[in-house]
């Protein structure tokens, strides 16, 4: 039964993906997303963050999603099936990385900031030293690597810089405008969709990745 599964969600991702197929699934997507309509009684947060979308004028094409309150609790298959993702690598997460080291505590400059917002795969890992690389690149390596040391912030210090909590971080609508990196294998994928915290651990929102780079002018980095 596992291994029929296993074939099953692996001919469906390649549907998703294929090239015939996959202007149609945009297509469908974006015909949703114009369409789409935020839940009244959607928490103040996810409110929030549609009011930040339509700020970066990307509301009309992105999709928002109400999930069960045991969604964390289910196999990344299950939920990229309760989401009609085209796959488990479209689930993404975003993660605040406080950099211990920073001679400042500003966030103003996207390229020496001590605090990032980093979106990565739930199938992925962040490697720290790939971070602290990019980063410190970003300034010509004019600064040295004693004043880099990378690790994802405390979780009280996450809820004061975005408003969200754990599960919910969105990288848009935060309470401050921190610098986003982006793992480049999200934008790899294909389709080339993705899905993300939307504020509240019970609401996603999922929207096209060239769209999301074009209005949160986010940086991209490899960091496999």
């Amino acid at each position: 039964m596992e291994d029929t599964l296993q074939l099953l969600t692996k001919q469906i991702s390649a549907l998703y993906s294929s090239p015939k197929l996959e202007p149609f699934y945009v297509e469908y997507f974006m015909r949703k997303a114009r369409n789409a309509k935020l839940d009244e009684n959607a928490p103040e947060v996810v409110q929030k963050v549609e009011k930040a979308c339509n700020e970066l004028g990307i509301r009309n094409v992105l999709r928002f999603y109400k999930v069960e309150g045991d969604y964390y609790e289910w196999e990344l298959q299950r939920r990229a099936f309760r989401l009609v993702a085209p796959s488990i690598d479209h689930l993404c997460k975003s993660v605040i990385f406080e950099n211990t080291r920073c001679i400042h505590d500003n966030i103003d400059d996207p390229l020496n900031s001590k605090y990032y917002c980093v979106i990565v795969q739930y199938i992925g890992s962040i490697n720290t030293q790939k971070l602290m690389n990019f980063v410190r690149g970003l300034k010509n390596k004019s600064i040295s690597k004693k004043n880099y040391n990378f690790r994802v912030a405390d979780s009280e210090k996450s809820i004061e810089l975005t408003g969200f909590e754990n599960n919910g971080v969105s990288p848009i609508g935060m309470n401050q405008e921190l610098p986003i990196i982006i793992a480049k294998s999200i934008i790899e994928l294909k389709p080339a969709v993705f899905y993300l915290g939307a504020g509240h651990v019970d609401w996603k929102l999922a929207l096209p990745i060239k769209n999301f780079i074009d209005a949160t002018k986010c940086l991209i980095a490899d960091l496999a």
